[in-house]
């Protein structure tokens, strides 16, 4: 188990360590969370059994991730059951590699394009539509658990911002790529 001093944690902190299960840990910046995450991550590895098992830590950055696994191998505990990364990168190891075949869309193989490469994408099919102008940003939209969300609140651009995003998933369906958002798209509808 990785030992700590009391100068090193707060009594709340190795409370959230110790416990058996899911925290939900709220504070201010600076307070020691991440540090109290390293400390969970390290026990609960110490903790693991069955060397089939792994822990799962999702992060916000690629950067944040490589800091915690630095970290906890800092603290001496051994990371080889331990997979952390970004929420795209999980979908995309976990769910999408594995598990394409299960998708009617992604079966036959994909690519994933990035942020450029979309935007360029929508800029173009954007070009055509002058009255009203509708631009790269119109376009933006989000994955959800009932489909696609635009973000495009305005009635005026409406219509023809679900035409441009319409010929660009069409686009993007006969090149057989996928975008970031569709990561996430698509492995909510393998998993479901």
């Amino acid at each position: 188990m990785p030992e700590w001093s009391s100068n090193d944690l707060n009594e709340e902190q190795e409370s959230a360590i110790t416990y058996d299960g899911n925290v939900l840990l709220i504070a201010c910046p600076g307070s020691g969370k991440t540090r109290t995450l390293v400390y969970k991550l390290a026990y609960e590895l110490e903790r693991i059994e069955d060397r089939r098992k792994f822990i799962i830590a999702i992060t916000y950055t690629h950067r944040a991730a490589d800091e915690i696994k630095e970290r906890i191998e800092y603290l001496g505990t051994e990371t080889k059951q331990l997979w952390i990364g970004t929420i795209h990168s999980f979908c995309l190891e976990w769910i999408l590699k594995p598990y394409s075949l299960y998708s009617n869309e992604l079966k036959n193989g994909f690519r994933i394009i990035n942020s450029f490469d979309s935007e360029q994408l929508l800029g173009e099919l954007c070009e055509p539509y002058k009255f009203p102008r509708i631009g790269y940003y119109d376009c933006n939209y989000h994955s959800s658990p009932t489909g696609i969300k635009l973000a495009c609140n305005d009635p005026v651009k409406l219509s023809g911002v679900k035409e441009i995003l319409s010929k660009y998933f069409d686009t993007l369906t006969s090149r057989r790529q996928i975008d970031f958002e569709l990561i996430l798209y698509h492995s909510f509808q393998i998993l479901e």
